[in-house]
């Protein structure tokens, strides 16, 4: 089972997007910190997830002395990142998981500290191959990411790769 980190951009967006529920039928073991679920969502968004939290479907870390420690120390390393972006990554690397951001900073971080990362093409895809939408929701809604997160800078060309492929019969 792949057990994945969400990092905030990536739980603020799939409320956007209206995929919160499809994104928790993929068989995933899901995580993020009380940092991002406090820090980073609106209480609207908390109660999205409040039932995936309640159900042990979205697991919430409490950080402990010892890991807001080693969440600082990241930070001092990469001062670009915030503590909450170090305390997904600090998750995922306790946890041997799989950190999902769009945060091209984070991601380089990430890579360059061996923690596999993937962004929102690689949910997107996901998804699709767990049958939790169809390729014309995939389409549509990637094509309204684009539009509703500008300073993503989701890749234009892999972007249209994707959906001329998913527009395939």
């Amino acid at each position: 089972m792949i057990i994945v980190v969400n990092d905030a951009n990536i739980l603020i967006d799939l409320v956007k997007l209206q995929l919160v529920e499809p994104f928790f039928r993929i068989p995933w073991e899901f995580h993020s910190t009380s940092l991002i679920l406090e820090n980073e969502l609106y209480d609207h968004q908390k109660l999205i997830y409040l039932p995936f939290i309640e159900n042990r479907k979205f697991i919430i870390h409490d950080l402990n002395v010892v890991d807001m420690q080693a969440v600082m120390k990241m930070q001092l390393q990469k001062p670009q990142l915030s503590d909450k972006d170090c305390s997904a990554l600090y998750c995922a690397q306790k946890l041997n998981a799989t950190l999902i951001t769009s945060d091209i900073t984070l991601r380089k971080f990430a890579k360059h500290q061996n923690i596999i990362v993937h962004g929102h093409l690689w949910v997107f895809d996901a998804l699709l191959e767990h049958h939790c939408i169809t390729p014309q929701i995939a389409i549509d809604k990637l094509i309204e990411l684009q539009m509703i997160n500008s300073k993503l800078s989701l890749p234009k060309k892999e972007c249209d790769l994707k959906i001329k492929y998913w527009r395939q019969p």
